[in-house]
């Protein structure tokens, strides 16, 4: 029997999911491990933490050992910066995506080199969450760290290493330490930061193999050594094979701990400042994406506590609300995509003395999902092509009261995945592309069942005017920053 393993290094858990070749689960597995958080700006990981968490959630596959797969695909969640010796191991906890303490570092990168788009082939932002100013804020800091490290890798990069003994990268999930139009180091960037060329991996396209497992790997893991494995993608770029963003050529809302939003587009040189422009040297179609911070199940799980109740019940509550309920914009650690401002906050709008409760879930619940609109917005005038189905992925999903939210909010045609694990299936659809199906004929043969939902003409329009008082709530949330910004001069 033919099959594909996919394996998903997320912010909170490797999850892997093994699929025949219609498409249906073997069987799926997940372990999790914690974030070391110091204070609101330092969130490491161990990245043995992420070895040992494969080996269990391999363990849960109850046919990998009878019926083992034909590839494996990687992916996971970037930029986490994890640095190995010559030796393949670890020189220090990675530093996660949502690390950022680098925000020095990251204004004198702004400073020094102005709009990266030529430097590094799309709108990477010099922000503290990115590897450059990360690396940077490390050779500043842990210079023995600096001198002594061989690559810089992401976590499935990592555990690819692990597999395979190979340090191939993609240059997505490289970006800022290569052009991602070339997959070559960028070897100013890298030196303003303290480091040499060598830190940047070799690349190569997702969709190739970097590999097979190893002997002593297939022996830690319980895989069949000689097995190939891809190069692997960021979860984004898995989640949206998965759903069928390639596949459809259609706009998509992952919504997580954070969001990823936007669509893929016909005209690869088109830009949306603050988004993502992605090259067809590292997805099938070429794309404008950008990541949320709190635009997803963050900022839920802050409304629930606030309010206490879990979040199934703020979308109850939610759904009780009036006619009328303040705007919210859920900046509650900053903005990456379109502000890139770790600084501005978030701010309810409109609030008085009928909001209660219920108007508060629910201005929560619908800012999460504006801020995803607000993204597509962006992409539909740059495009000036409307907005067609919109592929969803949300723990919300079957949730009638979050559905309904999403159909008023968003006002477009919504196809919803049931899948809750995309990216491990995406994944696997890499896999597949090994033995030389194209990305969007394995979505096609790998997908799982989704469903349309259509909103009514009303939706449509209540969609266009709560767009309308975010756009002005988000520009007043934007305003304070500013102005505290010229008010307290920076130390």
């Amino acid at each position: 029997m033919t099959s594909y393993l996919g394996i998903d290094v997320g912010t909170s858990a490797v999850r892997v999911a093994h699929l025949r070749d219609d498409g249906s689960l073997l069987g799926v597995g997940s372990e999790s491990y914690a974030s070391l958080r110091t204070g609101t700006d330092v969130v490491e990981q161990d990245p043995t933490a992420w070895t040992d968490a494969l080996t269990t959630a391999l363990r849960a596959l109850p046919d990998v050992d009878r019926d083992p797969p034909s590839s494996i695909g990687l992916c996971g969640q970037t930029p986490t910066l994890v640095l190995v010796d010559e030796h393949g191991r670890p020189m220090r906890n990675a530093l996660t995506w949502q690390d950022t303490r680098a925000t020095r570092e990251a204004r004198y990168l702004a400073e020094r080199f102005g709009d990266p788009t030529e430097i590094v082939g799309t709108a990477l932002s010099w922000s503290a969450a990115n590897m450059p100013a990360k690396l940077l804020w490390l050779s500043r800091h842990e210079p023995d760290v600096t001198s002594h490290a061989r690559v810089a890798l992401q976590p499935k990069d990592y555990i690819g290493l692990a597999l395979t003994g190979s340090t191939l990268s993609d240059p997505w999930s490289s970006k800022g330490l290569c052009d991602v139009t070339r997959g070559v180091a960028l070897a100013d960037v890298l030196d303003a930061c303290g480091w040499s060329s060598h830190v940047c991996p070799p690349t190569a396209a997702p969709w190739e193999t970097r590999g097979t497992v190893s002997a002593d790997a297939g022996e830690r893991f319980g895989l069949r050594a000689g097995t190939p494995v891809t190069v692997g993608a960021s979860d984004a770029i898995a989640e949206m094979i998965a759903a069928g963003s390639f596949a459809r050529a259609s706009a998509f809302f992952f919504s997580g701990t954070s969001s990823i939003v936007g669509s893929t587009v016909a005209d690869e040189s088109v830009r949306v400042p603050g988004l993502f422009r992605v090259p067809t040297t590292c997805a099938p179609l070429p794309l404008l994406y950008g990541p949320t911070n709190s635009g997803g199940g963050a900022a839920l799980q802050w409304a629930a506590r606030l309010l206490g109740v879990d979040v199934e019940d703020l979308l109850t509550l939610a759904a009780s609300a009036g006619r009328h309920w303040p705007t919210f914009v859920p900046y509650l650690s900053g903005e990456r995509a379109p502000w890139w401002d770790l600084d501005v906050r978030a701010l309810f709008l409109g609030v008085d003395e009928r909001h209660g409760r219920a108007e508060m879930a629910k201005s929560v619940v619908v800012g999460v999902l504006l801020a995803a609109r607000h993204v597509l917005s962006l992409v539909e005038g740059a495009t000036r092509v409307p907005l067609g189905d919109v592929e969803v992925v949300s723990r919300g999903v079957q949730n009638p009261h979050w559905e309904a939210m999403a159909l008023q909010s968003l006002g477009a045609d919504l196809r919803f995945h049931h899948d809750p694990d995309m990216s491990a299936r995406g994944a696997a659809m890499l896999a597949m592309s090994l033995g030389g199906a194209s990305v969007t004929e394995a979505s096609r043969r790998l997908g799982a069942p989704s469903r349309v939902a259509h909103p009514e003409r009303a939706d449509v329009e209540t969609a266009r005017h709560l767009l309308e008082d975010y756009r002005r709530a988000s520009e007043q949330s934007l305003h304070w920053r500013h102005r505290d910004e010229v008010a307290t001069p920076l130390r």
